[in-house]
């Protein structure tokens, strides 16, 4: 085998553990192939995908700077690079190579995205909007710009428009997930509860771990009037999740901003019978029972925050 098979076999593995999240796999082989190949910008920019992903942003960007430079017109790097610069916060370099990247090759929706989503950050959501828009006459069926053309409308509080975009993008693809959460709560908003449910369920069904959306699901049965449901859901949700405070401080923060905070204290409660040492807890629950007016739970909890502090 010559040593540019064995690189590319190199590749295909690297790029196999990088897709199955395997982390230190990936990395070994990438850091395998620039040793034997300093300059081989595929494995230089696949090396910045993996450390942007582990949110180390400046090894991130000197591997998409050394790719760029043995190959400064590849719209793909371009991309990667203008999607690092988004994540940094440093918008006006990452609206430059992001126009680059989608004039050198208008095929890769990655950058029509991460401009859109420049442009939503600096709040100019009307921007953002003819950016999706563009992305969407190269590529009219793709599902991820079509979900965030929906978000988009969301921004602009105008519900029924951002139901339709959504309903497309999983239309386009029936599995993704961000679509149909978003869905879903568009639909709670619109008071559509029968396709609301039918949203988280199709989630739940494929992802049962997002906490978020089970706790959406019990406050909407209980919304339609299917008590048993949404208590069978909550036990379930209960006994299934992490046994961590913080899990459960999340899911009551949820369930508080849901309305439904007879479950916001009923989670509180479980978070800090699961961890009596954490004073935010027992600030969490004081908060929620004070806001209930059960003064004495209020106190109680009060109490024990303050003990800890």
């Amino acid at each position: 085998m010559s040593d540019e098979d064995a690189i590319n076999e190199l590749l295909k593995r690297g790029i196999s553990h990088h897709e199955a999240d395997e982390v230190v796999e990936a990395r070994n082989i990438y850091v395998e192939i620039l040793e034997r190949d300093p300059r081989n910008h595929k494995a230089l920019d696949l090396a910045g995908l993996l450390c942007m992903q582990c949110d180390e942003l400046d090894a991130a960007s000197d591997f998409f700077a050394s790719a760029i430079e043995l190959e400064p017109e590849s719209g793909r790097y371009l991309c990667h690079a203008g999607t690092l610069e988004l994540h940094r916060g440093q918008f006006a370099r990452a609206t430059e190579l992001l126009k680059k990247a989608i004039s050198n090759d208008p095929e890769i929706s990655e950058s029509f995205l991460s401009l859109a989503l420049v442009y939503r950050a600096e709040k100019k959501i009307g921007d953002a909007i003819s950016v999706i828009e563009n992305g969407l006459s190269h590529d009219p069926d793709n599902s991820r710009l079509l979900t965030w053309r929906g978000v988009l409308e969301i921004d602009r509080e105008d519900l029924p428009s951002a139901a339709e975009f959504l309903h497309q993008a999983i239309n386009a693809d029936n599995e993704n997930i961000e679509a149909m959460i978003t869905l879903g709560n568009v639909m709670m908003e619109l008071d559509e509860l029968d396709i609301a449910e039918r949203c988280y369920v199709s989630v739940k069904e494929r992802m049962p771990s997002d906490i978020g959306t089970r706790c959406r699901l019990s406050v909407l049965l209980k919304r339609m009037g299917k008590r048993d449901e949404a208590i069978t859901e909550l036990e379930a949700l209960f006994a299934e999740a992490p046994a961590e405070s913080e899990s459960f401080n999340e899911m009551a923060l949820l369930f508080e901003t849901l309305g439904s905070d007879d479950d916001a204290i009923v989670a509180a409660e479980r978070a800090v019978a699961l961890d009596a040492s954490n004073a935010a807890s027992f600030e969490l629950l004081a908060r929620l029972h004070g806001k209930a007016g059960n003064e004495e739970a209020a106190k109680d909890a009060e109490d024990r925050a303050s003990a800890l502090s």
